[in-house]
């Protein structure tokens, strides 16, 4: 009896401080730092999908960590968009241009619209994750990682890390005042490496793109493959020059007709002229 009451009263204080101390801002903090110290990763067994995070991440991988997902919405408003529009091939091919570690990815494959998907990711760490992710998932027949940076051309190009956000790694600025480390990595066109992988314009369902300020030089990189498929985008018009800009919105208006933002709230789709009103960082779907 004593036993038994025992257990019931760890149990009760368990599940009555659980909830306040993990809502501790300082407190989340201590156990991340501790955590990425001693160099573990966090596995998050989650609704939407399994996850190997970084504790040291503390956007994506402290998202998911804690909330349980990461723009999930706004990957299933663009879906539920081309799906109406009729756009999506069946079984057709998901293309994640800066996957990070997985996450539009296993989305995008548990969603049923998606019978294959090709995820690029250049950062070595991150890339690792991302195939622990496809593998956790059990879609490693169905996803091809490729640790390469897409652009306009191919060759190498210079990462500058972001100490703490992993999804924030860039080519050309570094990403924060105190990031100081950067890593080269292969650079390749995104219609080459598709090409390559023997995947036709008229299979790709959706280019998820999520690059960092290389939007411009990725739309370059996309050839003909731009008007044919639609693309979402975070898309930061702050990221550009004044001359970057007024391209690469051209190029979109002349090869696409709607534009629907993603992310809170309902919105619906509009015509293209509604990408000259947004002046700062949005999540859009062109097609």
């Amino acid at each position: 009896m004593r036993g038994a009451t025992g257990r019931l009263r760890r149990s009760l204080r368990q599940r009555m401080l659980t909830p306040v101390m993990l809502g501790v801002r300082s407190f989340r903090e201590a156990v991340l730092n501790a955590l990425a110290a001693r160099g573990h990763l966090v596995y998050c067994r989650l609704p939407q999908g399994n996850f190997f995070v970084d504790p040291s991440d503390r956007v994506i991988g402290s998202w998911l960590m804690w909330h349980g997902r990461w723009q999930r919405e706004e990957i299933e408003q663009a879906i539920a968009q081309l799906a109406q529009a009729g756009r999506l091939p069946a079984g057709g091919v998901f293309v994640d241009a800066g996957a990070n570690i997985g996450t539009q990815t296993v989305y995008a494959m548990r969603s049923g619209h998606f019978g294959r998907a090709v995820a690029f990711e250049p950062e070595p760490r991150n890339a690792e994750l991302l195939r622990m992710n496809v593998a956790a998932n059990g879609m490693g027949d169905r996803v091809a990682v490729v640790e390469k940076a897409l652009g306009a051309t191919s060759g190498t190009a210079t990462l500058h890390l972001h100490p703490r956000n992993k999804g924030a790694h860039a080519i050309g600025a570094a990403p924060s005042l105190d990031g100081t480390e950067s890593v080269s990595v292969p650079l390749t066109r995104l219609d080459t490496e598709l090409a390559v992988l023997g995947i036709a314009p008229e299979t790709i369902g959706l280019i998820w793109i999520d690059v960092e300020g290389a939007e411009v030089d990725l739309l370059r990189g996309l050839g003909d493959l731009v008007g044919r498929v639609p693309l979402a985008i975070e898309y930061g018009p702050e990221r550009f020059s004044s001359a970057e800009g007024e391209a690469f919105r051209a190029s979109l208006h002349a090869h696409y007709t709607t534009l629907r933002r993603l992310g809170p709230g309902d919105a619906q789709a509009e015509p293209i002229a509604a990408l000259d009103r947004i002046t700062s960082i949005t999540d859009i779907l062109l097609y």
